[in-house]
């Protein structure tokens, strides 16, 4: 008889960790299942570990060698290859089981036939096993409409049939296998997850979510991928807009002082060229400098707006409308997609840009904006004094529902007919995270200075 459920260890020296991994399938209520352990070209004492297993569990699970490490989404797919169950799911060797997982995974798949995918929530463990904390996930189409939470590529259950219907695992991209998944299954599957914590999540020095770049770049590459799969003959007319005052006391013609070699806003004008995303970019200023600067470039559509839209008791949505008039009524372009880049963010990057759109396209909101995760430790005042406003990070945990982000005010990406109605920006937001150090914006001297100095350093490492 075949299993009813593929378990696969895919192993990168963490054969200290193995033992536990292992243990926990064969301790699982669920008998119905089969074992893969993938040995991933590990160089410290992995096949010692699996023979010993092999000692303690003679002919009970299936071995495969890989000479050099190949990364977990070829780990994936010799899984998939391999898979006799009808279910498959991925243990990290790092990680174990609740005993009752399988049973609760596989029973609501059984239960929920056009639930294509299943994740629980987990427990956080320090590399010893000590407990830290649990991640309650929200609940796929309640507490998260949109579903922009994929699941944790790790312990999420999923039908054998559906991964295989959408060509398995993308071997291009060595990190969040799980979000690639989950946008490739979107349009054709429910997914699904429970509130019982059934895996322990151990956090350690060299776990790949402590690599934010890795997972982020990862991330901007897999949506791309996807968005670029959904691209037919017609796409969406995409025009920039640029809001460009350079009338601050603080800041005297800061849009085009010269900042680590070249006007400020040369910065954002690269960065959307170099999408090669754009049909054109309206610059609205309220200086005469400004417009002669971005006049005889042909992509470029300046022009000066009323100096009541540079007073600071406006909204910024009466400057994106005032945009909108004078590119409908006086350029005569009626653009599907508008992109809001603000002047004063020159560290976004071309990618972030275009992942701002992928969003929009991939997820059914209004508008997507750039944000940067916030992961200090808060407080707020309560009855006896200071208490933590995310106390997962007592224990340095990102927990989902703690987690804070801040507009970085770098990117904002909005459908043309959502700004006619009530709520110009939108009532439904996606987002993209930006790492930190690409999220500073120029607002005083300080900054300023600041900014100068990351791209000073940018520049140095591109010439070395």
């Amino acid at each position: 008889m075949t299993p009813k459920v593929t378990v696969y260890v895919p192993c990168h020296n963490y054969g200290r960790f193995l033992k536990d991994a292992v243990t926990s399938v064969f301790g699982q209520i669920f008998i119905d299942w089969e074992l893969l352990i993938i040995n991933d070209g590990s160089t410290d004492n992995t096949l010692e570990v699996i023979a010993e297993l092999q000692q303690i569990y003679p002919y009970a699970f299936r071995v495969f060698t890989h000479s050099n490490s190949m990364g977990l989404p070829f780990c994936a797919n010799v899984a998939l290859r391999e898979a006799k169950g009808e279910y498959v799911m991925r243990l990290d060797a790092d990680d174990y089981l609740d005993e009752s997982a399988l049973l609760t995974l596989s029973t609501f798949l059984d239960k929920h036939p056009k639930i294509g995918l299943v994740y629980p929530n987990y427990i956080y463990v320090d590399e010893s096993g000590k407990y830290l904390g649990i991640e309650n996930r929200k609940k796929a189409g309640k507490e998260d409409k949109i579903q922009d939470l994929p699941a944790h590529g790790a312990c999420t259950m999923a039908r054998k049939r559906l991964i295989k219907s959408i060509g398995g695992y993308s071997e291009d991209f060595q990190a969040q296998d799980g979000h690639e998944v989950w946008l490739k299954i979107f349009s054709r599957s429910m997914v699904g997850n429970v509130s019982t914590p059934l895996f322990f999540y151990r956090q350690h020095a060299s776990s790949l979510s402590q690599d934010q770049t890795r997972v982020l770049n990862a991330r901007q590459e897999i949506k791309r991928r996807i968005a670029e799969h959904l691209e037919g003959p017609v796409k969406p007319r995409i025009v920039a807009i640029v809001p460009a005052k350079n009338s601050y006391d603080e800041l005297p013609n800061v849009v085009l002082n010269p900042i680590a070699g070249k006007p400020l806003i040369d910065y954002t004008i690269e960065a959307i060229l170099n999408t090669g995303l754009f049909e054109k970019i309206l610059v609205t200023t309220d200086d005469h400098n400004v417009l002669k600067y971005c006049n005889g470039n042909d992509i470029l559509l300046p022009f000066l707006r009323d100096p009541r839209l540079s007073s600071a008791e406006i909204h910024p949505s009466e400057i994106m409308q005032d945009a909108i008039h004078h590119l409908e009524n006086k350029f005569s372009i009626f653009p599907d997609i508008l992109v809001i880049l603000s002047v004063h963010a020159p560290l976004r990057r071309p990618k972030d840009i275009c992942e701002t759109i992928d969003t929009l396209l991939l997820y059914d909101v209004d508008t997507v904006t750039s944000v940067c995760e916030d992961s200090e430790l808060h407080f707020v005042h309560g009855e006896h004094g200071m208490e933590p406003f995310n106390s997962g990070m007592l224990n340095q945990l990102r927990l989902e529902r703690e987690a804070l982000f801040t507009d970085n005010t770098s990117i904002r990406a909005i459908w043309r007919d959502q700004v006619d109605s009530d709520h110009p920006f939108g009532r439904t937001f996606g987002h993209i995270v930006m790492p930190m150090e690409r999220s500073f914006h120029i607002t005083g001297p300080f900054e300023h200075w600041l900014v100068e100095k990351i791209l000073q350093r940018d520049q140095n490492i591109s010439s070395d």
